[in-house]
């Protein structure tokens, strides 16, 4: 059972998919907030709903404000910053946790890209509210990408150079990444490519430094964006760490 649910930003609206098991009982269930990479939208992460949906996992995909091409929330590109996508998770989570068949107990953050960089952030400042982190391929990469004299091809600046300005910039310079992460102490896990050009493997191997209580998971053949046996592999890891945990 998928339905569709917006979720208000003061004026704003944050568009989005629920995924809930198809036999539901009367019982709370666990959550997964998924959150999608810079220049997509929510259906890059349907994938990963489809399959946690088969494991009696809830999850929620969303569209950030103006957070890439075909969103459907509000918002423009040329308005989206770290900061902003930071305040539609936080919003997020805040009404999901409500929702009375989420066990708030058993709620989990995860995303691709930025999604993931975004997710890190935000994860510090809830800490009480979740359980941990699933980080696909996250672009730790960004704060480096803002200060480059001469841009890699795969600068995040390339990816919308007629939308990205001074405010995308100015927010992003202001991460001092693996600070800001090192005081999450909760479960993380960090699924990454060792062939990733757009963000290269040693970022991830940096951040699993950082934190105190990770879990880091290379795949030799993959790329920035994984294939789906790979994203079924995820699934199941997220899987027996949720019910892992709830034994």
């Amino acid at each position: 059972m998928i339905e569709e649910l917006k979720i208000r930003n003061n004026d704003d609206l944050i568009y989005g998919l629920l995924y809930l098991p198809d036999n539901m009982e009367k019982k709370k269930y666990p959550l997964v907030i998924l959150s999608h990479g810079l220049s997509l939208n929510h259906s890059i992460m349907k994938s990963y709903a489809q399959k946690l949906q088969k494991e009696n996992i809830i999850s929620y995909i969303y569209d950030f404000r103006g957070g890439g091409y075909d969103s459907r929330s509000s918002g423009k590109i040329s308005d989206m910053t770290i900061d902003t996508e930071k305040e539609d998770l936080i919003n997020v989570l805040d009404y999901l946790k409500r929702i009375s068949c989420i066990d708030d107990e058993r709620i989990y953050l995860a995303g691709h890209s930025q999604g993931a960089l975004v997710t890190s952030l935000v994860a510090v400042d809830v800490e009480s509210q979740i359980e941990g982190l699933f980080l696909f391929a996250p672009a730790y990469v960004i704060p480096d990408d803002m200060t480059e004299e001469v841009r890699r091809p795969k600068n995040v600046l390339n990816l919308m150079p007629e939308h990205l300005g001074t405010k995308y910039i100015e927010s992003a310079k202001k991460i001092d990444l693996y600070d800001d992460i090192k005081d999450f102490n909760k479960t993380v896990y960090i699924f990454h490519g060792q062939k990733d050009s757009r963000v290269p493997v040693e970022y991830a191997i940096k951040a699993d430094e950082a934190y105190p209580n990770s879990k880091l998971i290379i795949y030799q053949d993959e790329e920035h964006r994984f294939t789906e046996d790979t994203k079924a592999d995820v699934v199941n890891t997220i899987k027996n760490v949720i019910y892992s945990n709830e034994e």
